[in-house]
């Protein structure tokens, strides 16, 4: 009888102490990754499940950006915010002045914390963009560098074996590139996508400027050094004819098959069109005007909401943590080709392969040392939407550069 009775209390023991038999954590993540991102993202997560049988990561995709602010918004005025969620610094700074979100500095320096020589290894930018009053409230998760892809035979055929450095010389190039038929036809365009905020932002920090003089600030991008650049880029379309904005169809279609001999845009659209090129593919940082470099690093970075319980966030974190290592920042990179957020990663052999594989594409990740970022206050919300608009107007003709600008400023003044 005694035996008996000892087992039936060991026995209820021995099942609740068993790791087979412990309730999963669930960890809900919003994100807005699509294409391979979201693939490389659900095979990272399936490994980390794996490794930690323990949590569950319910993804929840939200198909893009908008879609995921808007989600984001309406979900904490319902008091029902997911675990973690992807976010822009807007939506930072709006979700922390409501008191949202849970700061992740102390999980950095706890005891399960990131190692100090490992954290001092992220790029400072990135983590500098990720403080909110002097303290870690987010970390970094998807970034991108703006690139110029070009065909590297192209280029060649016009006496040029690497990617100019300034932008002078970037204009030279684009003159011998283009290409016209007997007629008049242009048979090849030197370079396409318009005027790209994304370019003019960047081009705007190598010369000392700034888009604003401080969060929710006074507009400084309709100076003299602003009109100068915007009138630089829609000289490349209006007085050059070398820069083609509209096309009828995809750019990187036109470039893939030779009709454009370079493209600005993400270090992420690399990702789709691998399998689909029939020629040599450079990726090179953008020129820069003088001595100054500066680059706008765009991707989101990862937070986690108060109202999560605390095994919930302990969860959350290990998936944090795991997510940002070196390891699996490889695996990300290589998956995605977004820009790893460590410095030791483009050192990691399969890393280097790729770098030795694709021209100039290793001082397209070094952009991240110079990196800069757009405003973070609210207002640069609506503030970004106008400029962007005015932009297109130049771009069409419809104003000029500094008209374009000036409005653009107008406008966000008067939100």
């Amino acid at each position: 009888m005694g035996k008996k009775f000892l087992t039936l209390i060991i026995l209820p023991l021995l099942l609740i102490s068993c790791p087979a038999t412990r309730k999963k954590v669930t960890v809900r993540f919003w994100h807005a990754m699509g294409g391979e991102a979201q693939k490389t993202l659900k095979e990272m997560v399936a490994r980390f499940e794996k490794e930690n049988p323990d949590i569950n990561i319910e993804l929840v995709g939200m198909g893009n950006y908008d879609a995921l602010a808007q989600k984001l918004l309406g979900a904490v005025a319902v008091k029902n915010p997911p675990t973690i969620a992807q976010m822009y610094e807007n939506w930072t700074t709006q979700l922390y002045a409501a008191g949202e979100l849970e700061f992740l500095e102390d999980y950095v320096n706890g005891p399960d914390g990131i190692p100090a020589e490992e954290l001092a290894d992220i790029y400072p930018a990135l983590l500098a963009n990720n403080r909110w009053d002097g303290k870690l409230l987010t970390l970094p998760f998807n970034k991108s560098v703006p690139v110029y892809y070009y065909n590297v035979e192209l280029l060649q055929s016009a006496g040029y074996d690497s990617f100019p450095k300034t932008w002078q010389e970037f204009r030279q190039m684009c003159r011998k590139l283009i290409r016209r038929s007997p007629n008049g036809t242009t048979e090849v365009w030197a370079t396409a996508n318009g005027t790209d905020i994304w370019i003019f932002g960047s081009m705007l920090f190598q010369r000392g400027g700034k888009f604003l003089d401080q969060e929710d600030g006074i507009p400084e991008f309709n100076s003299s050094i602003g009109v100068e650049i915007l009138t630089f880029q829609v000289d490349l379309i209006q007085k050059d004819s070398a820069q083609v904005s509209t096309t009828g169809r995809n750019p990187m279609d036109d470039f893939l098959v030779g009709r454009i001999a370079t493209l600005t845009g993400s270090s992420t659209w690399r990702a789709p069109i691998v399998d689909r090129e029939r020629f040599t593919v450079g990726m090179a940082p953008i020129p820069i005007w003088d001595t100054l470099c500066a680059a706008i690093i765009y991707g989101t970075n990862i937070g986690m909401f108060k109202k999560a319980s605390p095994a919930e966030k302990q969860a959350a974190w290990r998936f944090i943590k795991w997510f940002i290592s070196p390891e699996q920042q490889v695996e990300w990179s290589l998956g995605t080709w977004y820009v790893p957020i460590h410095r030791r990663c483009l050192e990691h052999p399969r890393i280097q392969e790729r770098l030795q594989n694709t021209p100039s594409l290793k001082a397209a990740y070094r952009q991240m040392e110079h990196g800069v970022f757009e405003p973070r206050g609210l207002k640069w919300l609506a503030g970004r939407k106008a400029l962007v608009e005015e932009l297109e107007s130049a771009t069409l003709g419809f104003k000029t550069p500094k008209q374009a600008l000036d409005d653009a400023a107008q406008r966000y003044l008067n939100q």
